[in-house]
C-alpha cells in the first residue's frame, strides 16, 4: 500500500539505479518496490533528485574548494541537515496524505456499505412490490371472476323477470276470464232466483195450512241467514280496509311488494270462497224451500212476509254480488298497478294461489 512507502526506501533504490548507470524513474522504482502510489513515489523521487542536484552543485562550485576544510565540513553538515529536514517534511506530508487516504478509504468503505445496504433494501422493496403485484393480480382475477358471476346472475334475474311478467300477463287474462265467468254465474243465479221465486210463491200460496211453529222456525233461520250475510259483508269491508292500508304502505315501502301481492291473492281466494259460501247458502235456502214445499203449510200473512223476506234476500244477494265484483275489480286494479311499475331489484313472482289457479 502507499502508506508503507518511505523516503529511505525510495532513496536506496534511486542510489542503486544511479550507481548502475540508470536514471531513476517512477516505473523502475515502483517495479523495485512492488507497491506505492504514483503521488508518494514521485514525490520521493523528486526529493532525491533535488538532494542529488544540490550535492553535485556544491561539489562543482570552485569557491567551495577554496574554503577551509572545517568550513566545508560545516557546510556539508548544514546541507545534510537541510536535506534531513526536507526529508522529514516530505515524510510528514506523506503521512498526512496517507492519513487523508485512510480517511477517504474509510469514507468510501462506508459509502460502499451504505450502497450495499441500500441495494439490499431496494431488493427487499422490489421483492415486496413483486409479491404485492402478484397478490393484486390474484385479487384482480378474483374480482373479474366475481364480476362475471354477477353479470351471469343479473342475466338470470332479467330472464326470471321476463318470465314473471309473462306469468302476470297470463294471470291477468285468467282473472279476466274468471270475472266474466263470475258475472255470468251471478246473472244466471239472478234469473234462477227470479224463476225460483215465482215458483216458490205459487207453491207457498198453496201451503196456507202450515203450522205457526214452522213459520217461526223459518223466520229464525232467515234471520240467522241475514245475520250471517251481514257478518260476511262486514268482514269483507274490514278486509277491503286492510287491503287499502296495505296499498298505502306499499307506496312507501317497495320492499313489501311481495307480501302485498300475497295479501291480494289471499283476498281474491277469500272472495272466491265467499262467493262459494253464498252459493252454498243459496243451495241450502233452495233445499229449505223445497222442504217447505213438501210440507204445504203457510198462511196469507206468512206469504206476504216471506215475499218481503225473499225480496230482501234477493236484494242482499245482488248487493253482495256487486260488492264481490267491486272488490275483485279493485284487487285487479291493484295487481295491474303493481305489474305496471315493479322494482327491478324486487320483482316478485306470481302469488301462490293465482299460480295454482292458472
Amino acid at each position: 500500500m502507499a502508506s508503507a512507502v518511505t523516503y529511505e526506501m525510495v532513496e536506496q533504490i534511486c542510489n542503486d539505479l544511479s550507481a548502475a548507470g540508470a536514471s531513476p524513474t517512477y516505473l523502475k522504482v515502483h517495479e523495485k518496490l512492488g507497491k506505492g502510489s504514483t503521488r508518494v513515489v514521485s514525490a520521493h523521487i523528486r526529493q532525491w533528485r533535488e538532494s542529488r542536484a544540490g550535492s553535485t552543485a556544491l561539489a562543482r562550485d570552485p569557491l567551495f574548494g577554496e574554503w577551509p576544510e572545517a568550513l566545508q565540513l560545516k557546510a556539508r553538515s548544514l546541507f545534510d541537515a537541510l536535506l534531513v529536514v526536507s526529508s522529514e517534511a516530505a515524510s510528514a506530508s506523506a503521512e498526512t496524505l496517507r492519513a487523508e487516504f485512510r480517511l477517504k478509504e474509510e469514507a468510501l468503505k462506508r459509502q460502499a456499505d451504505e450502497a450495499a445496504n441500500d441495494r439490499a433494501a431496494a431488493l427487499d422493496t422490489l421483492r415486496s412490490e413483486r409479491a404485492t403485484t402478484a397478490r393484486l393480480s390474484a385479487e384482480l382475477e378474483s374480482q373479474q371472476q366475481a364480476a362475471a358471476a354477477q353479470r351471469t346472475m343479473i342475466a338470470d334475474l332479467l330472464g326470471q323477470r321476463e318470465l314473471h311478467i309473462a306469468q302476470c300477463a297470463g294471470l291477468e287474462r285468467r282473472l279476466e276470464t274468471l270475472r266474466d265467468e263470475h258475472a255470468r254465474h251471478v246473472s244466471d243465479l239472478g234469473f234462477q232466483a227470479a224463476a225460483e221465486r215465482e215458483r216458490l210463491l205459487t207453491e207457498i200460496r198453496a201451503e196456507q195450512d202450515r203450522s205457526a211453529g214452522e213459520r217461526e222456525h223459518l223466520m229464525r233461520q232467515t234471520d240467522q241467514l241475514r245475520q250471517d250475510h251481514a257478518a260476511a259483508v262486514n268482514e269483507l269491508r274490514q278486509r277491503v280496509g286492510v287491503l287499502d292500508a296495505n296499498l298505502s304502505s306499499q307506496r312507501s315501502k317497495t320492499a313489501e311488494a311481495e307480501g302485498r301481492a300475497s295479501e291480494l291473492a289471499a283476498l281474491k281466494r277469500q272472495l272466491e270462497t265467499d262467493a262459494a259460501t253464498m252459493t252454498a247458502q243459496l243451495t241450502e235456502l233452495q233445499a229449505e224451500l223445497a222442504r217447505l214445499r213438501a210440507q204445504q203449510l203457510a198462511s196469507a200473512t206468512t206469504i206476504g212476509n216471506q215475499e218481503t223476506q225473499m225480496a230482501r234476500l234477493e236484494l242482499q244477494l245482488q248487493f253482495e254480488a256487486e260488492r264481490a265484483r267491486t272488490a275483485e275489480a279493485h284487487s285487479q286494479a291493484l295487481m295491474l298497478m303493481r305489474a305496471a311499475s315493479p322494482s327491478p331489484e324486487l320483482a316478485p313472482g306470481p302469488p301462490e294461489g293465482d299460480a295454482t289457479m292458472g
